[in-house]
């Protein structure tokens, strides 16, 4: 399991380094790009001793790689074209708003998404399992500004509930922005965990089970369920990166300060460096994400624990057979 988790986690540098070239690349060639302007020595440093042995050309490819010593030696972005200042000050501040919404709505999204699927599953055909399937569809086809303006009207408006305009070092001010983002996640999960259920439910083993006495409630708990969740996990990389999308659009309605309203503004005003600190750090959460549903996966599939532990036992047993024959 140990080593699934670190070669996991070592899939993660390639990856970013590949997006962030592709990134750095659109926007380094777009017309009176800053990053043209960005100097590949910065006074001093190591990776300036080695510019100056190799006789380096102040190019894109030099330009690149001292964007990303920066990044990794002096957690420096770039600079903001408005205020001269650092972007690492800005980001980080927003990257904990953009993450605790993130996290908050697919919280929200797994915790009430799954329970309303497999009780659908359980009444299936009845009128419970009728209206979840109704309530799903319709959540499903309404965008997430829509139902930014829907809760608004009737929970700020209409009801009174929450302010309309909320300082957001409030967590109740995260509640009507968290509960956007998840509407739409629910409902995919639901239908996601109903479908699986449903099938699980119709595999011999669980008709083995219910023909020795076993309890319907032990049935479906504690056998048929982490079997109907397996789908579930799996896809969750996909599905986070739907809900991060969507959270960038509600962060804009909202007035949140994250990283979706900044990316925004700065697309606004052009401001190269903004718009790709932002990026690298969107991409370094979503492959974050990506890897923590991979590991919850394997935690709850077997398969993959054993497929690793007969690899490793098979490695062992051929360094063992050479040194025997050594």
């Amino acid at each position: 399991m140990v080593r699934y988790i670190v070669k996991r986690t070592l899939l993660i540098i390639p990856a970013v380094l590949v997006i962030l070239f592709i990134l750095y690349a659109l926007i380094y060639f777009l017309p009176a790009s800053r990053m043209t302007m960005m100097p590949i020595s910065r006074g001093g440093d190591t990776l300036d001793a080695f510019f100056t042995a190799i006789n380096a050309p102040d190019n894109f490819l030099t330009k690149f790689v001292r964007y990303i010593y920066n990044i990794i030696i002096y957690q420096d972005f770039g600079r903001s074209t408005a205020t001269r200042a650092g972007l690492i000050s800005d980001i980080s501040y927003r990257i904990r708003n953009t993450l605790f919404l993130l996290l908050s709505g697919v919280g929200v999204t797994m915790i009430t998404g799954i329970p309303i699927g497999i009780y659908a599953a359980l009444h299936k055909g009845r009128a419970g399992d009728r209206v979840v399937s109704a309530i799903s569809l319709f959540l499903s086809a309404i965008p997430p500004y829509s139902i930014a303006i829907i809760l608004s009207l009737v929970i700020c408006v209409y009801l009174r509930l929450l302010p309309i305009i909320e300082s957001y070092t409030n967590p109740k001010a995260y509640i009507l922005p968290a509960v956007t983002i998840a509407l739409g996640g629910i409902a995919s999960v639901a239908r996601m965990a109903r479908s699986s259920m449903l099938e699980v439910l119709e595999q011999p083993y669980i008709t083995a089970l219910r023909s020795k006495g076993l309890g319907e409630r032990s049935v479906i708990y504690k056998h048929a369920l982490k079997n109907a969740l397996l789908p579930i996990i799996s896809t969750l990389g996909g599905f986070i990166a739907q809900l991060l999308c969507g959270t960038l659009v509600v962060e804009h309605f909202f007035n949140v300060p994250g990283l979706g309203g900044f990316m925004l503004t700065s697309l606004s005003f052009r401001d190269h460096f903004e718009i790709l600190g932002c990026a690298v750090i969107l991409t370094i959460i979503l492959m974050c994400m990506n890897l923590a549903s991979d590991i919850l996966y394997a935690f709850v599939n077997p398969r993959i624990r054993l497929r690793y532990a007969v690899r490793l036992a098979g490695s062992v047993r051929v360094r063992d057979r050479n040194e025997a024959g050594e």
